[in-house]
């Protein structure tokens, strides 16, 4: 489903930034902004990713499906009559803003074909002469949008498409499989762009966490999207409860594919013995656990409307972990009637307003699940210990579950060879540029820590190619070829 913007857009052009297709138009600087009646989203290359949806100051940026007709009209007659523009169609977009270095082309290695690498390896040619070698552990470009995707979320695994034309490109090597290190990259480049992201998950360090039945809900993903090198099911699946811990994407992500029925898996692109351990899984409820209150909620209020929108899926707030949110604890809605779980008058703003039109209701979870399926959301909850026989111990009483999937984040390693922020996860830099290593740059989650999605990486590789752009090359990195 395309996304639209519709309603009073206040042009504030946010939504412009984070867009990874660039489908959203008239942007700054170009005729027309400004004097439209807003801005509109190409339907023709709109991947349904909701980072649009995400940053609207004024909630205008929605699904087609909850727009107007007319408003979904208004977005589709601005572009009948324009191009399609791709964020990575090299041949579409303006003439580059950066003076190029001088001097003939310069050699610069980007390691990582994630997203954030992709960003940078595209701006390096748009803004300059350099000659781009682009370095991934993994045989395939992508990274996260490849293998970090929802399965139900089809059209935003499109971008892969677009990152995969960057590397047809004139000036740019592709060497897939490839595990760069620091001290080989100076002695054959100018500059090394590392994008390596964020990839070890955070731990709950609790006791029995490497028990049975539980692992990471990034392993969970991994094995799911059929990312290189993982083969089997990480852990068994036993009904009829699962626990999430964790309140950001990748936990309602799970927690939608755990509670799917068998006609809902058969319309997914899914390999068949995924699709199978799924079926045969026996989950009917799957309890998303909360450290801290719904106000702290990571999730996108796109993320949440996919997982209330489950067809014939009871989701339900358990009211006796609302301890300390009065806003949310006003107002409670009844079972009755309750449909999809979000009232029309939420529809169309954030998360925490989406929250407020969930039903709530106290649920026994020392008890097994009842019949049906449903999905508990439950906060302010901490994990104490894990058992595969008992279940999951919290602060508020044990949950018997047949398995646990911790999803609180990701954790950036340290890149050998360069600094290390090591409470933050992060290498130190100055807006991309590494600190105390000249000719080394940074972009994406190992540059500014793991959050946001596809469409943050897009401005965080624009200001770290600018810094790079800046700066003089390196003269150790350069002396080092000569």
């Amino acid at each position: 489903m395309t996304y639209v913007i519709a309603g009073d857009c206040c042009s504030d052009a946010s939504c412009v930034a984070v867009c990874p297709m660039n489908s959203i138009h008239p942007s700054p600087g170009a005729g027309g902004f400004g004097t439209t009646d807003g801005l509109f989203i190409d339907p023709r290359t709109c991947i349904d990713c909701g980072a649009c949806a995400d940053v609207c100051p004024v909630d205008a940026a929605k699904p087609a499906d909850q727009a107007t007709p007319v408003e979904v009209e208004l977005n589709r007659s601005y572009f009948a009559e324009r191009p399609a523009l791709n964020a990575l169609d090299l041949d579409t977009w303006e003439a580059p803003t950066f003076l190029p270095w001088t001097g003939g082309p310069r050699r610069v290695a980007v390691v990582g074909a994630g997203p954030a690498g992709m960003y940078a390896a595209r701006e390096l040619l748009l803004r300059s002469t350099a000659e781009v070698t682009v370095y991934d552990r993994l045989p395939v470009v992508g990274g996260l949008a490849r293998f970090g995707v929802a399965p139900d979320h089809p059209m935003t695994k499109q971008i892969v498409e677009t990152f995969t034309r960057v590397l047809e490109h004139p000036r740019v090597q592709w060497r897939p499989g490839t595990e760069a290190v620091v001290e080989e990259l100076e002695n054959r480049y100018d500059a090394v762009v590392h994008a390596v992201g964020s990839y070890q998950s955070r731990r709950l360090g609790i006791p029995g966490e490497d028990g049975a039945g539980s692992c990471s809900a990034a392993d969970m993903v991994a094995w799911y999207n059929g990312r290189p090198g993982v083969t089997s099911l990480p852990v068994a699946l036993t009904g009829p409860r699962a626990v999430i811990v964790g309140n950001g994407n990748v936990a309602l992500d799970l927690a939608r594919l755990l509670i799917s029925d068998d006609r809902r898996l058969a319309g997914l692109d899914l390999p068949p013995v995924v699709r199978a351990a799924l079926q045969d899984s026996g989950i009917t409820e799957v309890v998303i656990l909360g450290r801290r209150g719904p106000e702290s909620a990571a999730y996108s209020a796109s993320a949440l409307r996919d997982l209330l929108a489950l067809d014939g899926v009871e989701v339900v707030v358990d009211e006796n972990t609302l301890d300390h949110s009065p806003a949310l604890r006003a107002e409670p809605r009844s079972r009755e009637g309750q449909g999809t779980g979000v009232s029309q008058s939420v529809e169309e703003r954030g998360a925490e307003e989406l929250l407020r039109g969930v039903c709530r209701g106290r649920v026994e979870l020392g008890a097994l699940p009842r019949p049906g399926r449903r999905i508990v959301l439950c906060f302010s909850t901490t994990p104490v210990a894990w058992d595969a026989a008992a279940g999951l111990t919290t602060d508020r009483g044990v949950v018997p579950a047949g398995n646990l999937f911790a999803a609180i984040g990701f954790v950036g390693q340290a890149v050998p060879g360069l600094p290390f922020d090591e409470r933050r996860g992060i290498v130190p830099n100055d807006r991309g540029a590494v600190i105390g290593r000249p000719g080394h740059y940074v972009t994406g989650w190992i540059k500014r820590g793991a959050q946001g999605g596809i469409g943050a990486n897009r401005a965080c590789a624009e200001e770290t190619v600018r810094s790079l752009l800046a700066a003089a090359p390196s003269p150790v990195l350069t002396a080092a070829r000569m």
